[in-house]
């Protein structure tokens, strides 16, 4: 917690000059499953509304567990409207995620979304769950929330690839997260985790990044993949989901129980 609002500890953390580890959350609505992701060391959990299950409630509910549990949760919402950037937000979620994005003009509207002015439009109100239901002087309050909250947007298109100066430069662009499953299916590669196409894009995007001091990312089911990727410079990875992740530590155990058994 800061003097006004909760910290966002990714941010923090980042700051500090630390490699974050996240998890996509896509199934569980539980909100005890943050606590044992954190107890796990994850940093960070992205909150998928564009494919998960999730409702505004559970958005909430989920958010504020998560930073009771000191993860930061960040919301990948659906589409780009006002009222899922800002419920998300409003709910406790210290980040947005930003998918399929194209064009500057989507992460300027984004932006505007999450700020409030003069850097944004968002509506304001206080002692709600992204304040922790507290007040306080509303210039103040409002500032604090404008450097705690986190932008990430997706680029997994051919398009993001060849705009990524353009997307990059704009005001406000915390990272930029690759999803390579889409990527390589949009670069005519699908699966291809280390077609040549695939990897001189990822590499493209990290060296935008620190052209722009974006913080590079990206998401992988492979955690092979993703510590290969943390070595060569990405500063936020997230690894599966909770479902995949779950999954894997269950087949392994069957797996084993069944070969010692005879």
């Amino acid at each position: 917690m800061t003097d006004l609002v909760p910290q966002n500890r990714l941010r923090a953390r980042l700051a500090e000059g630390a490699t974050v580890v996240g998890t996509m959350l896509v199934e569980i609505r539980q909100p005890a499953i943050m606590t044992l992701l954190a107890n796990a060391g994850f940093d960070f959990v992205l909150i998928d509304t564009e494919h998960g299950p999730f409702s505004i409630e559970s958005v909430a509910e989920l958010s504020r567990a998560a930073r009771d549990a000191a993860v930061t949760p960040i919301v990948r919402v659906p589409e780009l409207t006002y009222a899922h950037v800002a419920q998300a937000l409003d709910g406790g979620a210290q980040g947005i995620m930003l998918p399929r994005v194209t064009a500057p003009a989507q992460v300027v509207e984004c932006v505007g979304y999450m700020k409030y002015a003069p850097a944004g439009r968002r509506g304001a109100v206080l002692a709600r769950g992204h304040t922790g239901f507290r007040g306080g002087p509303l210039a103040e309050v409002l500032a604090a929330m404008n450097r705690e909250t986190f932008l990430i947007v997706q680029i997994e298109t051919a398009e993001a690839v060849q705009r990524l100066d353009e997307l990059l430069s704009v005001p406000g662009v915390d990272a930029a997260l690759v999803g390579p499953t889409d990527l390589s299916l949009a670069l005519g590669v699908p699966g291809k985790m280390d077609d040549p196409k695939l990897v001189g894009a990822i590499e493209r995007t990290m060296a935008a990044c620190t052209a722009h001091r974006v913080v590079p990312a990206i998401h992988t089911n492979d955690v092979g993949m993703t510590a290969a990727w943390a070595r060569r410079g990405m500063r936020l990875v997230s690894i599966n989901s909770e479902a995949g992740l779950l999954m894997a530590g269950a087949r392994a155990a069957v797996d084993a129980i069944r070969a010692k058994s005879g």
